[in-house]
């Protein structure tokens, strides 16, 4: 976690608050853990009502097919969808953290 902090203090992301699941059942009740520890993509949606009270909306598998688990988050992430439509597609390209410095253009 405290790599994920030190990423957030990079970025200005001061009111980003960091939460973890930790050791407790959470994970598994919402079903992005099963009973041997294996994780899965899952999203889940919380809301907060006028008088605080957290209440849990809903937990999906964004998957887009059984047998497709690495894109699973597609349908959550509009840059992928552009990057397939351009000549060459998504291609080896993954999202990041750091880039490598790009070559300055002559001319």
């Amino acid at each position: 976690m405290c790599g994920l902090r030190a990423h957030a203090r990079d970025r200005g992301w001061t009111a980003l608050r960091l939460l973890s699941a930790g050791d407790g059942s959470f994970k598994y009740d919402l079903g992005s853990e099963d009973a041997d520890g294996g994780q899965d993509s899952t999203v889940s949606v919380f809301s907060r009502d006028a008088d605080g009270t957290v209440r849990h909306v809903y937990s999906a598998h964004p998957r887009m097919a059984d047998d497709l688990d690495e894109r699973g988050i597609d349908l959550l992430c509009p840059v992928w969808h552009l990057l397939d439509l351009t000549p060459r597609g998504r291609g080896d390209w993954n999202a990041a953290l750091d880039y490598p410095p790009r070559p300055a253009r002559s001319g």
